[in-house]
């Protein structure tokens, strides 16, 4: 059968998961093709759907697994919303269609995936039961659901009865079993004489249940319907976190409670249970025993399948602090480095703060083997106690705590210290998983493992402990990793508002569940100064005597101006010449330093010598910039222009 099977899913690949003439080689076209893969999202958005309303509100499964993935017509949808995607069939020539249209997902043959030990967020079983007879089916079933993780959902579909004749079913069950007799019935309608007899097995209710229970899944959500003359039931079921199953549950003696607590972390009992100092020397206990430190040198490319994930969250959180160069940047639990590397080379102060000091070595040897580009600040090292970071009121303009601040045993505490440091209208910026973080596979081994707190994200209770410690705004950012790719039809769709824009609305809404990434503003106003180039605004007032020039500057923006000699915004007079047709003959031709720093509406008048140039005629245009930010022409201020004779 196997053989048959396969030959039968190379010719009619499409026609083989879903019967019908329209999926016919013979018949297939665009059309059909959309129509295929379209029933496929929307059976996997209604899947999404039901599992969040009936069995687990916070859904939003990282690894999917599509047992019988067939042509991918569910694994394309699936892609869509999880981060790693993996198909199993029986049939290579399927998995070689699947491959054209999902290339992105892992694809394995039914074989050779038995020896594969991994566990999933979300199984998923569709119109494969039923072709495999009862024993088969059920000792499948045995072995699928102990590839759900703890925690993860089950999704099984199955017949349970068929509304034929008894002479039908004896007809069909002939075809299925005696030699030869499907290849007679086949000639018989002028089909190829090899097409495989496709079964429709039907099964007990009662015994499917009883293996999902077994296997510890809790309160199954079921789902009636019927399809031609089949009756059929789709399960959705949560596994159970507190148990662990992953031997044969049908032989397994039963749990003792203590035994099933025990492999289940609570991060509440475990941050209660552990006083900080310890959390902070397990932390300290993993960095100190590190023989290679090239992975933490490289990140954020020390993996492929990493990078796009964490550069793309970086953008997010880099966008929403709205950084300036010259600020005072905090990174709590800033490890070993490489973000504040990039702070820095923004032109930022960077403050790197961590409980290990191991952490912090290796963040020194980061800046040592990639120093920044340019004049840069120098970085700050600061060890954590856990409780009070070691820095003055008011003394730092941006925090940002990157995968770093569901570690915390003591969030309120430290959202408290955050509000205490950071300057009036200063912005924290959190990169961090979502309200179930705890309950994931991951983290429970991280817990077992490290010892270290892996906390949920409640972004309810963290707004309210954010107000008492004196934060006025709360903004979350709603983004979608990975990016949601479209052929150029859909993605017109997308932007006329149609199947595709739900699509991403929907795929964006499942990457969301699992993630929080969220800016926090403290109250009070910011003293806006020149480095912020919305600010800036002046007017200018020359005149030229001989090679004297007298200039009157007027700040008339919202922007305290810098010295001239501040690395990062200090504000001077620059000017370009030009000929009188209006090309440009030397830029920066004039760097003049102010002679003192500006307040808003203030204005300063001083004299300076132009300095040496050819003979000539030329146009003189003297603006105002701030260093390493901006022109102030460039931002809607209007140069002053005169006309210098060179003898």
């Amino acid at each position: 059968m196997p053989n048959s099977w396969d030959r039968f899913a190379a010719r009619e690949p499409y026609f083989a998961v879903l019967t019908h003439d329209r999926y016919l080689r013979a018949n297939w076209n665009a059309a059909a093709e959309a129509e295929f893969f379209e029933s496929g999202e929307a059976y996997v958005s209604e899947l999404y759907g039901i599992v969040r309303a009936r069995v687990a509100p916070h859904f939003a499964p990282v690894s999917v697994l599509e047992y019988g993935c067939g042509a991918g017509r569910l694994l394309e949808p699936f892609a869509r919303r999880a981060t790693t995607v993996t198909g199993v069939d029986i049939s290579p020539a399927m998995l070689e269609t699947a491959r054209k249209h999902v290339p992105n997902a892992e694809l394995i043959e039914a074989r050779a995936f038995e020896n594969d030990p991994r566990t999933f967020d979300l199984v998923n079983c569709f119109l494969v039961l039923q072709r495999m007879r009862r024993r088969e089916g059920i000792e499948l079933l045995k072995r699928l659901v102990l590839r759900v993780r703890e925690g993860g959902a089950g999704v099984f579909h199955f017949p349970y009865r068929a509304h034929t004749s008894p002479a039908i079913a004896l007809a069909r069950q002939a075809r299925a079993r005696v030699p030869g007799l499907n290849a007679l019935a086949n000639l018989a309608r002028r089909k190829p004489a090899s097409t495989p007899f496709i079964e429709s097995n039907t099964y007990d209710i009662d015994e499917v249940i009883a293996v999902l229970q077994d296997a510890g899944f809790a309160s199954p959500h079921v789902i009636f319907t019927r399809h031609g003359d089949l009756d059929s039931v789709i399960v959705y079921a949560l596994r159970r976190a507190q148990l662990d199953r992953r031997a044969d549950v049908s032989s397994a003696p039963p749990a003792r409670a203590d035994e099933t607590s025990a492999l289940h972390i609570d991060v509440k009992k475990l941050i209660a249970g552990t006083p900080i100092e310890e959390l902070n020397r397990t932390a300290e206990a993993y960095f100190s025993s590190l023989t290679d430190w090239e992975d933490h040198l490289a990140k954020p490319f020390s993996r492929a399948d990493d990078a796009p994930q964490l550069l793309i969250n970086l953008g997010v959180t880099l966008q929403g602090l709205s950084l300036t160069p010259g600020m005072t940047v905090l990174e709590f639990g800033a490890g070993t480095g490489w973000l504040s590397r990039f702070l820095t080379q923004l032109g930022c102060r960077a403050i790197l703060m961590d409980v290990s000091p191991t952490a912090l070595q290796i963040a020194r040897t980061l800046y040592e083997k990639q120093p920044p580009i340019g004049d840069r600040p120098a970085p700050r090292f600061l060890v954590f106690d856990g409780r009070r970071i070691d820095l003055p009121d008011a003394s730092v303009d941006r925090i940002v705590a990157f995968d770093a601040f569901h570690h915390a045993p003591n969030p309120e505490d430290v959202l408290r210290e955050f509000g205490r440091v950071l300057k009036p209208a200063g912005i924290a910026a959190f990169a961090e998983p979502g309200p179930e973080h705890s309950k994931t596979a991951q983290s429970q081994y991280e817990m077992r493992t490290y010892g270290v707190v892996e906390n949920d994200i409640d972004i309810h209770a963290i707004w309210e402990a954010a107000q008492r410690a004196g934060f006025a705004d709360l903004k979350l950012a709603a983004y979608n990793v990975p990016p949601f790719h479209l052929s150029l039809a859909e993605y017109d769709d997308l932007l006329a508002a149609g199947d595709a824009y739900a699509r991403w609305a929907e795929s964006t809404r499942a990457f969301l569940h699992n993630v929080r990434d969220f800016f926090l503003t403290k109250a009070g106003v910011a003293e806006i100064d020149s480095r912020h180039a919305a600010g800036l605004r002046a007017t200018i007032e020359a005149s030229l005597a001989g090679n004297r020039v007298t200039a009157t500057i007027h700040n008339t923006g919202r922007a305290r101006w810098l010295p001239s000699d501040e690395l990062y915004g200090g504000v001077v007079l620059g000017g370009h010449l030009y000929t009188p047709e209006g090309r440009l003959a030397k830029f920066d031709y004039a760097w003049i330093p102010i002679p003192r720093a500006l307040a808003p509406q203030e204005e300063v008048t001083f004299t300076f010598d132009l300095p040496p140039v050819e003979h000539g005629r030329y146009v003189l245009e003297l603006d105002c910039v701030a260093n390493k930010v901006t022109w102030f022409a460039q931002v809607g201020s209007v140069p002053a222009r005169m006309e210098v004779d060179v003898e």
